[in-house]
């Protein structure tokens, strides 16, 4: 399947680019090690943004390491301002071609493979020349859902397709959970061939070598493992990701493939067991048009560890005028005291499906004031007010009770601290408190810690019109996640 809108949208970005006839190379390396005398297949790699070909030469002889059969590979380089882009790929695609065909390599088979930016341009391209691919592998990035597509994108596409994210890395950590989520649900006679899978310890700069823009540093989490090893990472598991594809086409023998297929059991399970908890955190911040977070945040607004019989709902509105319109309620019968709620869910920007958050940047909730739901209890009223920053700080104590120990150690000996400030309180009448934005995070100078800030709204239980309203800025536990493995740790803080 092409993505409707995505080669325009290329097209776009890249207006000011000319076609150069004679623009662009590409350095190729010959098979080697025992897959000589086997079928050969080829692998041609687009580079990311501002970085040479040849950065990527150590990755793919780790690549050709790996795979058990005969396999060349091209490193496409020399492009127009060193930037991919979707007027140049056809020509650098076919000048690799006629080098490996000049060597005498076959290219009946070619698979191709894109780092960053340069797996944008790639899929991009092969979506519309699937002829071109027996398959493409996406390092550090992935099939784009665009046009703000949270939870309806599909990864289904004309040919096999890798999908690897590193666990370090800072721009694209946060898209893995929902590209594993829309590759598992495509066909199983798709799924032999297509998977998405973690790069365990690795960053995103690490696909290529030697020096680095520093914008991509900045973007990054520190790397854990010395450039060589990542290599070895990345490369093993294309590897093995070609090997079940050339199993396939019958280009490499059952023994030649079973490490590969043992392999790749072994990476979707390490997959699964490392988005689980994002899988959790989402579920918890909304489910369809229900944020049982909300719901949760209410209960500890009431605190009622003495007793009482409460039911609470919530409802998540999908748009700030409607939000505007509703207020919670309270009734009470035959004992049993029903709280409706309402929340209305912030999110980052994303056109371009990169860099951003999947979570919910603030969930705004209307929740109702302990002293307006005592009474109906027949419990007396304590005359406190629960502050948003205590309802945060709960959420981040949920987020490190289900993130991983490596993501909290990381966070203790790496990450920055955070500091639940104290609310900022919006009176009945100026600004809206649903126009009030999100919540606010500041950087302090030293860029050792954050400071979190939430937007509440109450009322007490005799005022008139909206009576017993408490409204808060909530943080999701899906953000409080991302910001233990992301956010804490990356370079720059992008919140």
């Amino acid at each position: 399947m092409t993505f409707p809108g995505k080669c325009c949208l290329s097209l776009a970005i890249f207006a000011s680019l000319h076609s150069l006839a004679d623009a662009g190379g590409c350095e190729v390396l010959g098979p080697v090690g025992p897959g000589d005398g086997s079928t050969q297949i080829g692998l041609i790699f687009i580079p990311g943004a501002t970085i040479p070909g040849a950065a990527y030469l150590p990755l793919l002889e780790a690549v050709q390491e790996h795979y058990p059969g005969s396999l060349w590979v091209g490193a496409t380089s020399e492009w127009g301002n060193e930037m991919p882009n979707p007027i140049e790929i056809g020509g650098q695609i076919d000048k690799c071609l006629a080098k490996a065909q000049e060597a005498g390599y076959d290219t009946e088979t070619v698979f191709f493979g894109g780092h960053s930016l340069g797996g944008i341009v790639l899929e991009s391209h092969i979506s519309g020349h699937s002829d071109k691919a027996a398959g493409i592998a996406l390092l550090g990035t992935w099939l784009p859902d665009l046009l703000g597509e949270k939870t309806s994108g599909s990864n289904e596409y004309p040919v096999p397709v890798l999908t690897a994210i590193g666990e370090l890395d800072g721009g694209g950590l946060s898209y893995l959970r929902r590209e594993v989520e829309e590759t598992a649900v495509l066909p199983g006679s798709v799924t032999s061939f297509s998977k998405t899978i973690l790069v365990p310890q690795v960053n995103h700069a690490q696909v290529a070598s030697g020096e680095i823009d520093q914008g991509v540093i900045d973007n990054d989490i520190d790397p854990e493992l010395s450039e060589y090893e990542a290599h070895q990472n990345y490369g093993q598991r294309l590897g093995d990701w070609l090997a079940l594809n050339a199993l396939h086409l019958g280009l490499v023998s059952q023994d030649d493939a079973n490490e590969a297929l043992a392999n790749f059991a072994q990476y979707e399970a390490a997959t699964s067991e490392f988005v689980q908890p994002f899988v959790t955190a989402l579920e918890k911040e909304q489910v369809g048009l229900v944020s049982e977070f909300v719901t949760e945040a209410q209960f500890s607004i009431l605190n009622l560890e003495a007793g009482g019989d409460v039911v609470i709902t919530n409802t998540i509105l999908t748009n700030i005028p409607t939000f505007q319109g509703y207020k919670p309620s309270a009734e009470e019968v035959d004992g049993i005291v029903t709280i409706k709620t309402w929340s209305h869910l912030l999110y980052d920007l994303d056109i371009l499906d990169f860099n951003k958050h999947l979570s919910a940047s603030t969930v705004k909730a209307k929740m109702k004031l302990a002293d307006a739901i005592y009474p109906m209890l027949g419990l007396p009223e304590i005359d406190e007010i629960m502050t948003c920053a205590a309802l945060n700080a709960m959420t981040m104590e949920y987020a490190m009770s289900i993130a991983s120990e490596e993501a909290l150690e990381r966070l203790a000996s790496k990450g920055r601290t955070l500091i639940f400030g104290k609310d900022i309180e919006y009176a009945w009448g100026g600004v809206p408190w649903e126009l009030s934005g999100g919540l606010r995070w500041e950087l302090s100078d030293d860029g050792d810690s954050v400071v979190l800030q939430s937007a509440r709204l109450t009322s007490g239980p005799n005022f008139p019109l909206y009576p017993g309203e408490h409204y808060c800025d909530l943080l999701s536990p899906y953000r409080a996640l991302e910001w233990i493995y992301i956010e804490s740790v990356r370079h720059v803080m992008h919140f």
